[in-house]
């Protein structure tokens, strides 16, 4: 790699430097339309997901990673010649990162600019209020790796580009569609769009009336939504459901992580809509 294309910077102060660590808070990344991953497993990720509205900005590296992270980052370069490649100190590594124990490498990614479309032709997960930003990249995770399926957040849930929300994810948030609605109107609206197409909508609450997963008749158009951890699912959301649904339990258990309890429903979703073949 021609060493006239990467930058060397050793200053704290560094405008940029600044302009990258503000992107930790979600107001600097809901406004310059950015966010960040970090190690070599999200950078391949992030990679793949060039081509799906993803366009790495740029690429910062510590001097003692530099070797290994520029054998990676080459193809990358030969494509996107006007990519910006940093090397940094640990030191200056540590004001841009939200890691402890970090592999030194951080990829500075643009949002996808075009709005998210449906298919209406797949499951949709809808999450009210998961504020743990830990359980919502494990529910995209699981769902990525079980069944072919689009999601809708409400306003309140933790940030899809929160770092903890893609350190659980793992990658799996590249390959998602996920529509953030800004209000309850505009999650009404969404769960209409829903209905119109034919959709089933399932609310996972715990309710002496609820149908128990396995009697659920699950298909491509079902959606199925998650609430808060402590709350659940908000009065306003419930009453738009046709039907609640739960996960049978022993009776000395109170409740199951969202996170999990998604898990399981997918799983059962899963069989029954027979996405398995994708494995085959």
């Amino acid at each position: 790699m021609n060493k006239d294309n990467i930058k060397f910077i050793s200053s704290r102060n560094n405008e940029l430097i600044i302009e990258i660590s503000k992107l930790k808070e979600k107001k600097y990344r809901d406004k310059s339309g950015l966010f960040c991953v970090e190690g070599f497993k999200l950078f391949c990720e992030a990679v793949k997901a060039a081509g799906r509205g993803y366009q790495i900005k740029h690429i910062f590296v510590i001097e003692e990673a530099a070797d290994e992270a520029l054998g990676y980052i080459q193809p990358i370069k030969n494509k996107s010649p006007d990519l910006s490649i940093i090397i940094t100190t640990k030191d200056i590594y540590k004001k841009i990162s939200t890691e402890e124990a970090f592999q030194g490498v951080m990829c500075v990614i643009c949002k996808p600019a075009e709005e998210v479309r449906f298919s209406y032709q797949k499951p949709v997960i809808i999450l009210d209020a998961v504020r743990d930003a830990g359980n919502v990249g494990t529910i995209i995770r699981t769902a990525n790796a079980l069944c072919e399926c689009e999601f809708i957040f409400t306003h309140d849930c933790a940030d899809l580009y929160n770092p903890k929300t893609l350190r659980a994810a793992m990658g799996a948030n590249f390959y998602q569609k996920v529509k953030i609605c800004k209000n309850i109107n505009n999650m009404t609206n969404e769960v209409e769009k829903l209905k119109e197409n034919g959709y089933n909508i399932l609310a996972a609450f715990l309710d002496k009336n609820a149908k128990s997963i396995k009697d659920v008749e699950f298909n491509e158009k079902t959606a199925i939504i998650f609430g808060n951890e402590g709350k659940g699912i908000s009065d306003d959301i419930i009453k738009l459901c046709d039907e609640k649904i739960i996960i049978p339990i022993n009776q000395n258990s109170e409740s199951l992580n969202v996170s999990i309890a998604a898990g399981i429903v997918f799983w059962e979703m899963n069989k029954k809509i027979g996405s398995e073949k994708k494995y085959d």
